[in-house]
C-alpha cells in the first residue's frame, strides 16, 4: 500500500493534472471580482433590452463563457468574433436538429458534432457552444417558438460582450478586445532574440495542426521572455561587471560645440548628461545633432552641421544652443540600469529599446558608467568561446 501511492501520486501527476502555468493570487482576485462584476453587469443588460420577457431569460452556457470571458479574456477562445460565432452557430445547428431530427439523442449528437465542425471551420471555437448546441436541440424538440429562443441567446450574446468589454478595460494589465491596431502601411516583421519571426511562429503552429488556446502575439512574447531569462541564467554577469567607464560627460549647459569635441576626441556615439550631483538626465547621441540641422539645398551639409555647432552671438537664438535641448531624455524612452542589474536587462534595452548606449548607476543613483552594442557583443563573444573551450576540454 505504501509503494502503490507514489505510483498513484504520478500516475496523477503524469495523465490526470494539466500542467498549466498557475495564476498568482492577484490575478486570481482580479478574476474572481471580475467575474462577479460581469455578471452583474451581464444580468442587468439582460433586464433592460428592448425585448420580451421571454427572451430574456438568462440561458446556461453563458455561465461557461463568464469564465473564460473573465478568467481568460486574452484568450483566442474569448475574442469577440468566438463569442458571437461560437454561441449563435451552435444555436442555429441545434434549434434545427432538434425540429428536424426525431429522435432526441441523435439530434442532439448532431448538433453538437455540426456545431464544433462550424465553429473549427470559421474560426470561432468557444467550448460553452457545445451546452448552447443541447439548450437549443431540447427547447425545440419541446416545441418552443424558434423566433424567441433565437433572440433569447441573441440577447444573452449581446448582453455578455457589454459586460466583457466594460469590466476587462477597467482592469489593469487587461485589454478586450485583444486586437491590433490597423496598420497604414505592412508591418516590419518584429524578431525575437533568438531570430525567430512571426512567420516562423505561425509555421510552427500550422505544423502542429491542433489548436492552441494561445495567440500567435501571446506565444511571441512568451518566446521572448523566455530568451532573456534564458540568456540571464546562462550569462551569470552584471551590468556592473560589463559596463565601460566613462571617460567624459556632459551637463545640462554644456555647449553644442564642446560636446561635439567630446564626443570626436573620445570616439564615442553617445555621451551621458549628468547633472551637479551626477545623476543622469539624459544621453546625447549623434542622431540628436542630426536632427536638428535643416535641410538647405545652397549650402553643404557640413556648412549646416557647422552652424548648429556654431554658438548664436547675443541673447537670442533661432537654434538650439546646449545639450539639454537636444538630448535624449527619460520622458522620451531613456532608460538606465543599475550595477547590480543583470545583462539581460541592458541587452533587452539595447535590443527591443531601441537605446543606442545605456547609463550604469550606481547604488546612489550616480553615473558609473555605460553599456553600448559593442561592449555587448564582445562580452557574448567571449561566453561563446568560453562554452566552446569547455565543450573541447570535456
Amino acid at each position: 500500500m505504501i509503494a502503490f501511492k507514489p505510483m498513484l501520486g504520478r500516475f496523477a501527476r503524469r495523465y490526470l493534472f494539466a500542467d498549466a502555468a498557475p495564476l498568482s493570487p492577484l490575478e486570481r482576485r482580479r478574476s474572481a471580482l471580475a467575474t462577479l462584476l460581469g455578471v452583474l453587469i451581464f444580468e442587468g443588460a439582460l433586464f433592460v433590452l428592448p425585448v420580451s420577457a421571454d427572451a430574456r431569460r438568462l440561458l446556461a452556457p453563458l455561465g461557461a463563457s463568464s469564465v473564460i470571458l473573465f478568467a481568460l479574456p486574452h484568450s483566442p477562445l474569448a475574442q469577440p468574433w468566438s463569442l458571437v460565432g461560437g454561441l449563435m452557430l451552435p444555436a442555429l445547428v441545434g434549434f434545427a436538429c432538434g425540429r428536424w431530427v426525431p429522435v432526441g439523442y441523435l439530434a442532439v449528437g448532431l448538433a453538437i458534432a455540426i456545431s464544433v465542425w462550424l465553429m473549427a471551420r470559421l474560426r470561432c471555437i468557444h467550448p460553452p457552444g457545445g451546452a448552447m448546441a443541447i439548450v437549443m436541440a431540447t427547447a425545440a424538440a419541446q416545441g418552443l417558438d424558434a423566433a424567441t429562443s433565437l433572440a433569447a441567446a441573441g440577447c444573452n450574446v449581446v448582453a455578455i460582450l457589454i459586460a466583457a468589454t466594460a469590466v476587462n478595460n477597467l482592469i489593469p494589465g487587461r485589454r478586450y478586445p485583444l486586437c491590433s491596431p490597423a496598420l497604414a502601411e505592412p508591418e516590419t516583421p518584429r524578431r525575437s532574440p533568438a531570430g525567430v519571426q512571426h512567420p516562423d511562429l505561425a509555421a510552427a503552429l500550422a505544423e502542429i495542426d491542433t489548436y492552441l488556446d494561445v495567440g500567435e502575439d501571446d506565444l511571441a512574447q512568451v518566446f521572448q521572455r523566455a530568451a532573456r531569462h534564458a540568456f540571464h541564467r546562462h550569462v551569470l554577469l552584471d551590468c556592473g561587471d560589463i559596463m565601460e567607464p566613462v571617460p567624459v560627460r556632459a551637463e545640462f549647459a554644456t555647449e553644442l560645440n564642446e560636446a561635439w569635441r567630446l564626443m570626436n576626441r573620445h570616439n564615442l556615439s553617445a555621451l551621458p548628461v549628468v547633472d551637479r550631483a551626477q545623476r543622469v538626465i539624459g544621453l546625447l547621441r549623434l542622431e540628436d545633432f542630426l536632427r536638428h540641422v535643416e535641410p538647405d539645398r545652397t549650402q553643404r551639409i557640413g556648412d549646416n552641421v557647422r552652424r548648429l555647432l556654431r554658438p548664436t552671438p547675443g541673447t537670442h537664438a533661432d537654434k538650439p544652443e546646449v545639450v539639454g535641448q537636444i538630448m535624449q531624455t527619460p520622458r522620451e524612452g531613456l532608460k538606465s540600469v543599475t550595477t547590480d542589474d543583470g545583462i539581460a536587462v541592458a541587452a533587452d534595452l539595447l535590443g527591443h529599446g531601441g537605446q543606442r548606449a545605456v547609463p550604469v548607476t550606481d547604488p546612489t543613483g550616480r553615473l558609473a558608467g555605460i553599456v553600448t552594442p559593442a561592449t555587448m557583443t564582445a562580452v557574448l563573444f567571449q561566453h561563446e568561446a568560453l562554452d566552446y573551450v569547455r565543450g573541447e576540454a570535456r
